[in-house]
């Protein structure tokens, strides 16, 4: 990894899906762009780092978040087209080319999300009367757990609830590591098998049982998707 990650985090789509809850293939259409009734559609948005290819494609830590709101979205069975025009307009709105990963998106997200869907212009997807309460239950839980500086998030606690596992573009390129120790999740998981017991683990890695277990338990809510 490069000098360039640090701060901003890297993570291949397998990663990046894995930690969203989503197939990998879809969030490489996204990126990648994707061909429909004859024609190539554009990106959602340009990644943080360059594409040379599909099979090279990383992302950074801002466009992890940026996915996993746009999963919400899609969770509500919004099409990308529309997607793509609430991307747009929220851009303008913000000022920011990626716009759900933002502070204002947090503090603001109601008033903003209202607006962006009255300028979108197809209010038979979702009535409009009842777009806080969409808000509220679909779009709101997908920044749960994140934290942001005065722009933009800046890590995401990855159990709910809890503060012991986070993903922080400034330590570990973004993966999944214990707060406290820097340790990687993925490292204590493989360590609990080879020696046995959480015990064990946790005197030889000199961390207290519990932290282990929140490793485990992130690691085995976010086991890789086969289809990935």
């Amino acid at each position: 990894m490069s000098d360039a990650a640090f701060g901003v985090g890297i993570y291949t789509v397998g990663e990046a899906a894995r930690m969203i809850d989503m197939p990998a293939r879809n969030l490489r259409r996204w990126l990648s762009g994707y061909d429909h009734d004859g024609k190539h559609e554009a990106p959602l948005w340009h990644p943080q780092y360059d594409i040379e290819d599909d099979e090279s494609l990383i992302i950074g830590f801002r466009d992890l978040v940026e996915a996993r709101i746009v999963n919400s979205l899609r969770g509500l069975r919004i099409g990308l087209p529309t997607i793509r025009r609430c991307i747009a307009r929220a851009r303008d709105l913000i000022g920011d080319d990626r716009p759900f990963s933002t502070r204002q998106f947090k503090t603001d997200g109601k008033s903003l999300f209202l607006e962006i869907w009255r300028d979108v212009g197809e209010p038979e997807l979702i009535d409009l009367r009842s777009l806080q309460g969409v808000f509220s239950r679909i779009v709101a839980p997908s920044l749960t757990g994140l934290e942001f500086d005065d722009e933009a998030a800046r890590r995401w606690w990855l159990l709910d609830g809890k503060r012991t596992i986070v993903a922080d573009p400034e330590r570990s390129f973004g993966q999944p590591i214990v707060a406290e120790s820097g340790i990687p999740t993925e490292r204590l998981a493989q360590a609990v098998r080879a020696e046995g017991s959480v015990e064990a683990v946790a005197k030889l890695f000199e961390l207290r049982p519990k932290l282990i277990r929140d490793a485990l338990e992130y690691e085995m809510t976010h086991a890789p998707r086969k289809a990935a």
